[in-house]
């Protein structure tokens, strides 16, 4: 965290003060130097000098710039700084004296701090932007922003998501078309479930529906789901015979798992791929490096990109690889034993797989309803046999 607002303006009138200095300390040089013909310093040779001097005088003028600048980046953060601070204490004084109250003034001294992190951040670039020649880019991913916890990278999201405020969700990555949200306590839950969607999950039209489908694996696991709708999905079943969305995809997936790990280092995970996103899931897992992943679970899949299980790199403990297709799914048609447009069919026994029965009666989107499907995703995030605990 930053200092705190009469901090902030202390400086803020220390940089006006020496860049006031060096503004006169520059204006004299230029005086002395355009002084210096007027005292017999003439001739060809003069002149060059002169002009030299005038052109090593002139970058002086820009650090008392780049310095006034940076003192009002700094006058304005203490401003927002103390509306901050004068919130956190009319809740704190609510939870003192309005009976009930101290829940919802936590949640609100919760979200402030998270606010107060965002304002840090932005104070912070905005200087490094006026000192520096970095690129003017805004966050994409969640690695973008190692030193914020999720409640501040979630703040910084929604100033430019066009998603709406979900009070269950937090919004990890947000930029050039791509999704990724979280449901439940991600930052203390002991498992969390990567959801990676296929066809479509681009549309925000279905993007209710994808959360909903979040929150169930979230219920049913006891830990936390991550939508990743990380990538511009294919919009049509035709444009998902394309490899080339699913390699790329599967480079940022493996990057978003890979900071997951980094941040939480003993935290259990599984992936999730359905459809397409079986084939994202498996580019992620096939490229160098591997995928940070204790499990990957391949629903309703028109291939993984390999031709056996063994070519998937899962880095966690035991990692296994499970397949499972509804017989009813007309994804299968897409498929078959020995090959397919992005490989054979994960639930075949020559694939290397852990299988899992599907539902008779169910289709290409119902296994979210399906309780033993479920039940086997909790086993995996309780480290248990995910055949038993669908008993």
């Amino acid at each position: 965290m930053l200092a705190d607002a009469p901090s902030l303006r202390h400086a803020a009138h220390l940089l006006t003060v020496d860049a006031d200095w060096l503004t006169a300390q520059t204006d004299w040089l230029s005086r002395n130097v355009d002084a210096l013909p007027a005292a017999g310093f003439r001739g060809e040779a003069a002149d060059t000098a002169v002009a030299r001097l005038h052109t090593l005088v002139r970058p002086m003028t820009l650090p008392p710039e780049q310095m006034l600048r940076v003192a009002q980046v700094l006058s304005m953060t203490a401003g927002l700084r103390e509306e901050l601070d004068a919130a956190a204490r009319r809740a704190l004084a609510l939870a003192d004296h309005v009976t009930g109250a101290a829940p919802l003034a936590a949640l609100l001294l919760r979200d402030l701090r998270a606010l107060g992190d965002v304002l840090d951040y932005t104070c912070a670039r905005q200087i490094d932007l006026l000192c520096t020649p970095i690129p003017d880019e805004t966050p994409a991913r969640l690695s973008d922003t190692p030193d914020l916890d999720l409640a501040a990278v979630h703040e910084l999201n929604m100033l430019s998501s066009p998603v709406p405020e979900h009070p269950d969700v937090q919004v990890l990555e947000s930029a050039d078309g791509r999704l990724v949200a979280a449901v439940g306590d991600l930052a203390s839950a002991a498992s969390v479930t990567t959801i990676v969607a296929g066809v479509g999950s681009s549309d925000p039209a279905h993007l209710p529906a994808h959360l909903d489908r979040a929150r169930t694996v979230a219920a049913a696991t006891g830990g936390a789901a991550v939508l990743w709708l990380g990538y511009p999905a294919p919009g049509s079943v035709g444009r998902a015979l394309a490899q080339e969305p699913a390699r790329a995809a599967g480079a940022e997936l493996q990057a978003f798992q890979r900071e997951l790990a980094r941040r939480f280092p003993d935290q259990r995970r599984v992936v999730v791929g359905h459809s397409y996103g079986s084939v994202v899931a498996g580019a992620a897992a096939s490229r160098g490096g591997g995928l940070y992943a204790d499990d990957l679970v391949l629903i309703g899949s028109p291939g993984a990109g390999v031709d056996h299980a063994g070519q998937l790199t899962l880095l966690g403990d035991h990692p296994q690889v499970h397949a499972m297709t509804n017989p009813s799914d007309p994804i299968a048609l897409t498929v078959t034993e020995g090959a397919g447009v992005h490989g054979p069919d994960p639930t075949s026994p020559g694939f290397g797989a852990q299988v899992w029965p599907g539902d008779p009666s169910g289709n290409h989107g119902s296994y979210w309803e399906d309780p033993r499907f479920l039940a086997r995703l909790r086993g995996l995030a309780d480290q248990k046999n995910p055949m038993a605990s669908s008993e």
